[in-house]
């Protein structure tokens, strides 16, 4: 188990690598997973997450690849709660926590290190003022990142206020299993272990409404090909699903070309999936110069569901004051064809 450290343009990058070579590699801006290497079936270790090839597109794209997203990830209608006017960056309503400034591209500090026989980690912290993008009370941010020996990756946020105010952090990472995303999601498996779904209006907002899986192509509570789901759905996967908390992954994506397979398990209440359907975009260089296309990647994002402040059915993001909360979620890479 190791850490390895360099530094490139004024970023700072930690690659965690456990005793069979995979690997996790996190930036300090935006406290960002640029990559996860994780062998195929034949032994090649390879990129499973879209990331850019230079850590400075990053900053100035700013796409949100594998950034940590705080105070709150999704939208929040109308940019307002209570009393307090938030940053309005997605036309009138307020996306990932806002732009004044946005968090995701910010250089977080680096608090400390973990690393024994069988873990390798880093604690990264995040000071957020009171005001800043509108919410009240000053929040301090963790984000944990904690690597094993048996290929679990384990991400945890946690914040605290010295005000009430709202908290639903995520992760923002695009999976592509096949490695160094040589092909689509199309051919990948995805289970998901969800009964309802969080409908969308057509401007792609919550409606509060949360209908069945069943009959729909919204049912992925068995093992499914991702391609001919998507086709059914008119822009494509871009919803929240409301998980079934369970002792075993709630969430399971397979390539069986490459063997890989990934298992999440969390204690957040639900999971945001996006197939990035209709997201291109030419000036992107991706895992060894690719464009961005469609459905190039898939986002699952453990989380409370968008928009929550807006819908008693979907959970309070609220968080007291001086009272810390986590959210933690362990993301397990493993190969089908291993013996």
């Amino acid at each position: 188990m190791k850490i390895i450290e360099h530094q490139a343009n004024g970023i700072n990058y930690y690659t965690l690598v456990n005793n069979h070579h995979m690997s996790v590699t996190i930036m300090d801006w935006g406290a960002t997973i640029t990559a996860i290497r994780t062998h195929d079936k034949d032994g090649n270790y390879e990129n499973v997450v879209l990331g850019f090839d230079h850590g400075e597109d990053y900053l100035s794209n700013r796409a949100f690849f594998g950034a940590s997203v705080v105070r709150v990830a999704g939208i929040i209608k109308n940019a307002r709660w209570r009393q307090y006017d938030l940053t309005q960056n997605f036309g009138q309503h307020h996306l990932n926590g806002g732009n004044q400034p946005q968090i995701a591209f910010e250089p977080w500090f680096l608090e400390h290190q973990l690393h024994t026989k069988t873990q390798v980690g880093l604690v990264m912290q995040y000071i957020t003022l009171d005001g800043e993008n509108g919410y009240p009370g000053t929040m301090t941010i963790t984000a944990e990142f904690i690597l094993d020996d048996h290929g679990k990756l384990t991400i945890s946020y946690t914040g605290k206020s010295d005000q009430e105010t709202l908290f639903n952090p995520t992760s923002h990472n695009y999976f592509n299993l096949s490695g160094n995303a040589q092909r689509t999601i199309n051919d990948e498996f995805l289970k998901i272990n969800a009964d309802e779904y969080a409908a969308l209006n057509k401007h792609g907002l919550p409606t509060g409404k949360l209908p069945w899986v069943t009959d729909s192509p919204f049912d992925f509570r068995e093992q499914v090909a991702i391609g001919p789901q998507i086709a059914a759905l008119k822009g494509g996967l871009r919803h929240g699903f409301v998980l079934n908390q369970t002792p075993y992954p709630q969430v399971e994506l397979l390539d069986r070309i490459s063997g890989r397979k990934l298992s999440i398990q969390t204690n957040a209440p639900a999971v945001i999936v996006s197939s990035a359907t209709n997201y291109r975009d030419d000036r992107y260089h991706l895992n060894g110069g690719q464009a961005m296309r469609s459905q190039l990647g898939l986002s699952i994002m453990p989380q409370k569901l968008p928009d929550a402040i807006h819908h008693k059915e979907f959970g309070s993001i609220i968080i007291p004051a001086n009272v810390p909360v986590t959210y933690q979620t362990a993301y397990r890479f493993s190969n089908i064809y291993d013996v």
